[in-house]
């Protein structure tokens, strides 16, 4: 290892809080001692950070207030440094840290899911959307065996259904150990720049589910807790298709 990259792993060290002391090329000067200067770098490195997953995280940390946001965001910054140059990633994980905490607020985990969706949608790569011609073209045993590709900006998580209410401004934050356990499956998307979301029927979930692992229609159909007629099962395929959730469609011959 070269002086100069010896150099600047000891400071990035120091920046991190891992190293024992500060690096001696940091020298104190007339006004500041060596701690504080490191300091300044020190803390800007973990503004940045915390400002990056409040850009992510925008409408939890306006719920929960920038106060109780910070705490909690500086708490993740101090046990995960970023493991690449691009902060667009960094804190993908920051819902599940939160549902690991006792500490954290009610809630403030189900809304960064709402939050994380709604930025992995919007951040998706761009592909071009099925129609209903191409599945009202299919011929009825072609129906059974066809496998979907989906768009690059759905997903779907779970979160507290009264989540949902408080991401929107529709309720109030539950602070006094009343919190909602019922949970569902939302889903998220774009259309055109915009990001959506919705909540899913168990069903619907379900058999959203089973076609995104791959399985062919009518046995994802008769897969699972909840068998969903085939009907009620293309009612559901024109809603995703109107929605700009599917991209092509593969039959039984591969077409």
């Amino acid at each position: 290892m070269s002086a100069l990259a010896g150099l600047q792993s000891r400071f990035v060290d120091a920046v991190l809080g891992t190293a024992d002391a500060t690096p001696p090329a940091i020298r104190s000067s007339a006004r500041f001692t060596a701690q504080q200067r490191l300091g300044v770098y020190a803390n800007a490195y973990r503004r940045r950070l915390i400002e990056a997953m409040g850009s992510v995280f925008e409408r939890c940390l306006q719920v929960m207030g920038e106060q109780e946001f910070e705490a909690q965001a500086l708490d993740y910054v101090e046990s995960h440094p970023p493991a690449s140059r691009a902060l667009r990633w960094y804190a993908d994980d920051f819902p599940e840290w939160l549902q690991s905490r006792v500490s954290a607020p009610a809630r403030m985990a189900d809304l960064a899911i709402i939050d994380r969706g709604l930025r992995r949608a919007f951040d998706a790569a761009d592909a071009q959307a099925l129609g209903r011609d191409a599945l009202l073209a299919l011929a009825p045993d072609e129906w059974a065996q066809m496998r979907l590709r989906w768009h690059p900006a759905l997903s779907v998580a779970r979160c507290a259904v009264d989540a949902i209410g408080l991401w929107r401004g529709e309720a109030e934050a539950a602070v006094d150990g009343r919190v909602e356990t019922t949970t569902t499956a939302l889903a998220f998307w774009r259309d055109e720049e915009q990001t959506l979301f919705r909540s899913l029927v168990e069903p619907e979930a379900e058999l959203l589910q089973r076609l995104r692992a791959d399985a062919p229609l009518a046995e994802a159909c008769l897969q699972g807790p909840s068998p969903m007629p085939i009907a009620a099962a293309a009612a559901a395929l024109l809603s995703w298709v109107d929605s700009g959730w599917l991209v092509a469609i593969r039959t039984a011959d591969g077409d």
